[in-house]
């Protein structure tokens, strides 16, 4: 079986599968982290694209990468929403 990969979106640092992108074999169905361009810090952005789900905090920035990325890797486990449709 030949692998194709798909390029992350500009500014993705760390991907995590979602539980519904592992089901339908979709790797576009992904937790995201990603560099905050307005902090000139350690920020991180994070954000669900099955269900929208922002990295629960109120500026949506963390600055401690470890938690941001154990967020992400929980999220994802469990999540199996699916993107609404355009």
């Amino acid at each position: 079986m030949t692998r194709t990969h798909t390029p992350w979106p500009t500014g993705v640092v760390a991907r995590y599968l979602t539980d519904a992108g592992k089901a339908l074999a979709d790797p576009t169905i992904t937790v995201d982290l990603s560099e905050d361009p307005e902090d000139t810090g350690n920020g991180v952005l994070g954000i669900c694209q099955g269900c929208e789900t922002p990295f629960p905090n109120s500026a949506y920035l963390l600055c401690d990468r470890d938690t941001a990325r154990a967020w992400a890797q929980e999220h994802a486990q469990t999540c199996r929403a699916l993107p609404k449709p355009a």
